[in-house]
């Protein structure tokens, strides 16, 4: 059974992955680009849709999991519309990347899980994000925000909307 989201998405990208498998030598070298079309589109990459890109590329259901699971900026779980990583690895950690968890926990709402009530944020703890210079130091998508403190953060998330 597929994912309600993910029906047909790539349904209408077959011209774009054609033209993205023309630039490589082999099809399954544009699996990269193909996994970032559909969490661009669904925000995460289900399971349903790693079939799909499978299929179309000409690699198993399994070799996409594992392309997806090895790379950390693939999302497995639906995530907030702000995702926001924290790198808690021991630079960050000791310039109170925990500290800033729990802070952005409190303001945005994260009670259980990792997702917002609202579904605005999610949250995840990274391994390093190679920002140990502005420890501590998250991403919010894929734009860097270090040197965390509690107004940092209250400026960060209100940015948000």
């Amino acid at each position: 059974m597929r994912e309600s989201n993910a029906v047909g998405y790539l349904d209408d990208k077959h011209e774009e992955i054609e033209a993205l498998c023309a630039k490589y030598p082999s099809r399954r070298s544009a699996l990269l680009p193909v996994l970032w079309m559909v969490q661009n589109k669904l925000g995460w990459v289900p399971q349903d849709a790693m079939k799909e890109v499978g299929d179309i590329i000409g690699v198993t259901a399994a070799e996409v999991y594992e392309v997806v699971s090895f790379y950390t900026m693939f999302q497995q779980k639906p995530t907030g519309k702000y995702h926001l990583g924290v790198c808690h690895t021991l630079a960050c950690a000791i310039c109170g990347a925990f500290e800033a968890i729990d802070y952005i926990k409190e303001k945005a709402g994260i009670n259980h899980g990792r997702i917002s009530d609202d579904g605005r944020f999610s949250i995840e703890e990274l391994e390093c994000i190679g920002a140990c210079a502005e420890a501590p130091a998250m991403l919010v998508g894929e734009t860097l925000h270090g040197n965390l403190t509690p107004a940092s953060i209250d400026k960060i998330l209100a940015s948000c909307k």
